[in-house]
């Protein structure tokens, strides 16, 4: 049985607990508590009337301490359980404005399947299987090439640029000594500047 099933706790019945324990009744006294509840009574247990009505079992387990619904202790044979009535739950949490609503339940956890449990098609002919460490340094390398091939380029045309620049420069060099030569009337060597 789940734990959060059980109304007591090992530390509640040893007393071994931080808080004062309060005296444990005899077995004597706890049986016409079990005797005394209502055969007819829709009896579930906490974790039960928790799934049928949506309230947490915190505040079904007040709800009993304070007797604001009927509830009686259940021996399985190991641990006590808190049994309570279904219908006066449902009855409790109208009376102080609660919505109740069944709470789904959770889809069973399906284990993935390995490749031992399912059968893996085989791969298309000509396929080629690569290990995924070879394949992202191989995507890795690629990314490399992108880049130097993109900084080439952009290499290339700062030079074309440059070239460009060079012939104005030259070109405008060869008509400013023109122009000098003129003015001076001297016609200047190459060599001299």
């Amino acid at each position: 049985m789940d734990a959060s099933q059980r109304w007591e706790t090992e530390a509640l019945r040893s007393g071994s607990h931080s808080r004062k324990a309060s005296p444990r009744p005899s077995e004597a006294q706890q049986a016409p508590e079990a005797e005394s509840h209502d055969p007819d009574a829709n009896w579930v247990t906490l974790k039960e009337a928790e799934a049928a009505t949506g309230i947490p079992l915190n505040t079904l387990r007040k709800w009993s301490r304070k007797s604001a619904i009927p509830s009686y202790l259940d021996s399985d044979g190991e641990l006590p359980l808190r049994m309570v009535d279904l219908d006066a739950v449902i009855a409790h949490a109208h009376d102080l404005g609660r919505a109740t609503a069944p709470v789904p339940d959770p889809e069973p956890a399906t284990e993935p399947a390995t490749e031992t449990d399912a059968e893996v098609p085989a791969p298309p002919e000509g396929t080629l299987i690569v290990p995924i460490d070879a394949w992202d340094k191989m995507l890795n390398q690629l990314g490399n090439l992108h880049e130097a091939g993109q900084q080439l380029a952009e290499a290339r045309e700062r030079a074309a640029k440059a070239e460009t620049e060079a012939t104005f420069l030259r070109e405008r060099l060869a008509e400013l000594r023109a122009q000098t030569s003129d003015a001076v009337g001297v016609p200047l060597s190459r060599g001299t500047a």
